[in-house]
């Protein structure tokens, strides 16, 4: 819930600060440096092999559009003669053209008549797609030729667009009416068509599905149809503004083809004459001080280049970000020597300390329509402070308060002469007050730590200090009894340091102030070395169960005796009975089974004495195997032998 109390004019500042708060131009803040020209000349450089004919046109293009030289140059000529012979493509004599335009000196020739008359007859079919129709209109002006009867070739165009009317067909659209020229009107209506189809991202960016070469064929290719049509494209400032921060968004592209769009598109929106988006940055790293009391910002285009029209350059509003209340208006910036640097002396307004947002326009001295997103560009400043220890005490004192701390002063930034001694019966009490040293005023930092640091086993523990409510500094209180465990009950010198530390500082310090020894359960001396949390940790082995006791040899002798009596009683029955081995059939699957049998029993005898589980597994499949073979053959043959003797 917002509440506005009316009180005169503190009701239309509140106004205005919520304005701005609520309303923001879409601006461009960054253009593309020369260092990342310097990296896009390499993307150039390290693709250009001559092998691909789409990477080496985009490669060579992109280097001639830089001013640079392309090697091996000779040949590449020799690539695109080759190309050329044969039954090349529309797609490919395309690229062999605008290479060979690009180079512009190449030994040879290119057969250019049959050239011309296979582009001639791609224009000419009413079924050609829009894509052949690019490649043929943009190949033959690449050679120097007329378009032939441009009023059909509009007629194909639309005929071909009613088929497919994609982002990408109106981007090829909009090129072929620019190279075509005449009545462009009907291909021109369409630009409206394909702008509205642009994705908008966080309020910042304009794009189109396909990324950076899609969409910087629509914006390139409607700026050049405006041109030959000779009318304002439908594309808004603003809108202008967001395509060309999305292109800005993209300037780490690592391909020839998304290289080349890239510089391409960002020299149409740099000289054209309907829209050119003007960048305000800061010219260096947005901090002022006492020492450096002057911000400077940089004026320029999208290539960093200075604009033609004089401007004069404003600070709106400086409004600091912690309250939302505006320390600074309509100051205007200084000319410097460099056309596109700008810069105002902010520390005449005595701003405190703090975030700022710095809103900074720039006007042309005479009206010039064509520049956008040159107001209201919101950039971050930093005012910077020098922090100072105003005062400092540090005292001991008992932990039920029966006596009070005795308290030292220390000088930032000597250190107490003595140490302090304390126990667990005992609590260390800190105040401190911090201050800008160019103002006098109390200074509140975001960071203001005590680092205790074992100098033995080199453990530190840190704590916050407090902001005092009672007055303006910091209160720390230190129970020794309840933070003990915190040191982890290891008795010794402890050095203490006070850190500050803030985004806004100038000189954030650890200041060593003081050695403190405490008397805890754990004595340093007698620690061991793995009481640091910095020493390696005692190795972990894994102990497996220890084996359980045998019993005695006398009483598992004794059980296998017994194991081994129904054997013998069987054994016994047998000689009593009389056992008929004369009906036994001495065949292999009789004795294979009765032999792979007694294996198997002789198996599980040793595996009791010595095998493992594993080991009888292994055994015991090639026993069973033959023993079940054996088996079910011998079953057969007996069943066989019954059949017949009941027969």
């Amino acid at each position: 819930m917002l509440l506005i109390k009316y009180n005169g004019p503190i009701l239309i500042l509140a106004l205005v600060c919520l304005t701005e708060l609520t309303w923001t131009a879409t601006t461009t803040t960054s253009f593309l440096s020369a260092s990342e020209r310097s990296r896009l000349h390499q993307v150039f450089t390290a693709s250009l092999d001559g092998k691909d004919l789409p990477t080496t046109y985009y490669s060579v293009i992109g280097l001639k559009a830089q001013g640079g030289s392309v090697p091996n140059d000779k040949e590449i000529c020799k690539t695109l003669i080759a190309a050329a012979g044969g039954t090349p493509t529309v797609e490919t004599l395309f690229y062999v053209t605008g290479t060979w335009k690009a180079l512009g000196n190449c030994p040879g020739t290119l057969p250019t008549a049959n050239i011309v008359k296979k582009l001639t007859g791609v224009l000419e079919l009413e079924s050609s797609s829009v894509p052949d129709l690019y490649y043929a209109s943009l190949a033959l002006s690449s050679l120097g030729q007329k378009l032939p009867d441009t009023a059909k070739l509009l007629k194909n165009l639309q005929a071909a667009l009613k088929k497919d009317d994609s982002t990408a067909s109106l981007g090829y659209a909009f090129h072929i009416g620019a190279v075509a020229g005449g009545d462009v009107n009907v291909i021109f209506n369409r630009i409206e068509d394909a702008i509205v189809q642009a994705d908008e991202v966080d309020g910042k960016f304009l794009q189109f599905e396909g990324g950076l070469s899609i969409t910087a064929l629509i914006v390139s290719g409607a700026y050049k149809l405006a041109a030959v049509a000779n009318k304002p494209p439908p594309i808004s400032g603003e809108q202008a503004v967001k395509f060309a921060n999305y292109f800005l968004s993209r300037r780490s592209v690592q391909t020839p083809k998304g290289a080349h769009s890239l510089l391409d598109v960002l020299s149409i929106l740099t000289n054209n004459k309907y829209h050119i988006p003007v960048v305000v940055s800061l010219a260096g790293p947005g901090v002022v001080s006492q020492d450096q009391p002057k911000v400077s910002v940089k004026v320029t285009n999208l290539l960093g280049q200075p604009l033609t029209s004089d401007l004069s350059v404003t600070v709106e509003s400086a409004t600091r970000s912690a309250d939302d209340v505006v320390v600074l208006s309509k100051k205007k910036f200084e000319p410097t020597s460099d056309k596109t640097v700008f810069s105002v002396n902010l520390m005449d307004s005595k701003p405190e300390p703090g975030l700022y947002r710095l809103s900074v326009s720039a006007v042309p001295a005479k009206s010039d329509p064509r520049l956008v997103g040159n107001i209201g560009v919101t950039l971050p400043l930093k005012v910077m402070a020098t922090v100072t220890v105003d005062t400092f005490e540090l005292g001991v004192g008992d932990s039920d308060q029966t006596t009070q701390p005795k308290f030292d002063k220390v000088v930032f930034p000597t250190k107490l002469g003595r140490v302090l001694e304390l126990d667990t019966q005992q609590k260390l009490v800190v105040r401190f007050t911090l201050k800008d040293k160019n103002s006098g005023k109390p200074l509140n930092v975001h960071q203001a730590f005590l680092r205790f640091e074992n100098k033995a086993t080199l453990q530190e523990i840190i704590f916050v200090a407090e902001v005092d409510p009672n007055n303006q500094g910091y209160r720390f209180d230190l129970d020794m009894g309840a933070k003990a465990a915190d040191f982890g009950q290891l008795s010794g010198t402890y050095s203490l340091n006070l850190i500050v530390g803030d985004v806004i500082l100038s000189n954030s310090f650890s200041w060593l102030l003081a050695d403190t020894k405490l008397k805890l359960a754990l004595d340093s001396t007698q620690a061991p070395p793995s009481t640091s949390i910095y020493q390696p940790k005692p190795e972990i082995k894994h102990l497996f169960r220890e084996p359980e006791r045998r019993p005695p040899v006398v009483v598992s002798t004794l059980f296998t005796g017994l194991v081994a009596v129904p054997f013998l009683i069987l054994l016994i029955l047998w000689a009593k009975l009389g056992v008929n081995i004369s009906n036994f059939p001495f065949s292999l699957s009789a004795l294979g089974f009765h032999l792979g049998l007694g294996a198997i029993f002789t198996l599980f005898g040793f595996f009791w004495l010595q095998l493992n589980m594993f080991q009888t597994l292994k055994y015991l499949l090639g026993l069973g195997v033959v023993t079940f073979l054996s088996g079910n053959q011998l079953l057969a043959r007996i069943a066989t032998s019954r059949k017949k003797q009941a027969h």
